[in-house]
């Protein structure tokens, strides 16, 4: 499960920013959280606040952390580290990223510094999570530029990873990934598996083969899938999926919604792209939803809200908020332009997140249980709607 996820100098966060998983000591819908040795842990955050303020910015930046990861092993030695700096300051600062993550009843904090032209440092910490602050801090590795520091116990991985620095230019390798392809089993193997459980729906792209991969791959979960989307349209029986081949033998699939007839018994079949805007947004997103759901770990969606009835939006919040439905700790951060579910019935204090631009173009991240006067019965919404919390996209005085 993911705890926390710190950066800075990202796009329009140049500052410091922390979406914290970690629940604070509100004892509203505890039972909805997770619990790892005392320690409560959060399902759902949302992201709200004003257009261009930076929300998806900041799930844009924990995707990019999980691709740079993916991929390093992959970087031109010759090219330049894609790196997305905030573009208003002429210091030419490193960028820096860190999650948190547990792993049974171990913590771990992984994270890394760099510029287009490499890493310049990475490191690697565990410790047992527990309510106990002074909890010991394991070293696994350090970097600083060229200098690499295993900790004890860990020598094994440190010989893989001097197999490459003897033998190529290790500037733009990440040595999580690196050893991570090289060794069958192990903690970095098993980190590395962690973050294969990231799945992101950014700006809201109808991305039809992801979904189509997930629905072919598992029956049960096509049937769960066709029993949400004909609760959302009862004149939708379905989505059928075939597939074919083109003239140049290439496979192609065709999806279309299935309808009943007015005039006979048979189905009548209608082409996605002709489907409502809402249809094709729960074709696109349910899946990895449900996927998610079953397998665990962390699922990010931009605009979760956009094109979908507030009752359906709240009934996705609430399968993750739902332990018999959640079963194995999936966790969903969102970001919403909606304030249906910016409520205390809904959801906590430290799950509402608010992101505020100032006159600079920096943003500034923080949750509402940073307002420490603030009542957990109050009504959020009305207090967020009337200025009290900033992050709105005028000024509201």
């Amino acid at each position: 499960m993911l705890l926390q996820f710190k950066f800075k100098n990202h796009k329009c966060f140049y500052d410091e920013t922390i979406l914290d998983m970690m629940a604070t000591s509100e004892k509203r819908h505890i039972n909805t959280t997770f619990d790892v040795n005392g320690n409560k842990i959060l399902p759902v955050i949302e992201i709200n606040g004003a257009n261009a303020s930076g929300k998806t910015s900041v799930l844009d930046a924990l995707m990019f952390v999980i691709k740079i990861i993916k991929k390093s092993n992959r970087f031109d030695i010759n090219e330049e580290l894609p790196t997305i700096p905030f573009a208003f300051s002429d210091k030419k600062e490193n960028s820096e990223y860190e999650i948190s993550f547990c792993l049974g009843e171990q913590e771990y904090r992984y994270g890394f510094s760099l510029n287009k032209n490499g890493f310049d440092e990475e490191w690697l910490y565990r410790k047992k999570l527990s309510l106990n602050n002074d909890t010991k801090q394991w070293l696994i590795f350090e970097r600083c530029n060229n200098n690499v520091h295993f900790g004890n116990s860990y020598d094994k991985y440190e010989k893989t990873w001097n197999l490459f620095v003897n033998s190529v230019n290790t500037s733009k390798l990440l040595i999580l990934s690196t050893v991570a392809f090289k060794e069958e089993k192990g903690i970095f193997r098993d980190i590395y598996n962690f973050i294969g459980k990231f799945d992101f729906r950014i700006e809201s792209i109808f991305n039809k083969t992801a979904s189509i991969e997930i629905l072919n791959e598992d029956n049960l979960l096509y049937n769960r899938f066709q029993t949400i989307i004909n609760e959302f349209d009862p004149c939708l029986l379905g989505i059928k999926i075939d597939k074919y081949r083109d003239e140049t033998g290439r496979e192609l699939y065709k999806i279309n919604g299935v309808h009943k007839n007015v005039d006979s018994n048979k189905k009548t079949l209608l082409p996605i792209e002709y489907e409502s805007d809402g249809t094709v947004k729960i074709f696109n997103i349910m899946p990895v939803i449900l996927k998610n759901l079953e397998v665990g770990g962390v699922l990010c969606i931009d605009e979760l809200d956009v094109k979908l009835h507030p009752l359906l939006f709240k009934k996705i919040v609430n399968m993750y908020r739902d332990k018999t439905i959640n079963k194995n700790n999936a966790q969903l951060i969102y970001t919403a332009h909606s304030t249906f579910l910016f409520n205390s019935d809904s959801l906590r204090r430290d799950q509402l997140y608010l992101v505020e631009k100032d006159d600079l173009g920096k943003s500034e991240l923080y949750s509402l249980s940073e307002f420490r006067n603030l009542r957990v019965d109050a009504d959020y919404e009305k207090k967020y709607l009337s200025g009290q919390f900033g992050a709105l996209p005028y000024d509201n005085e």
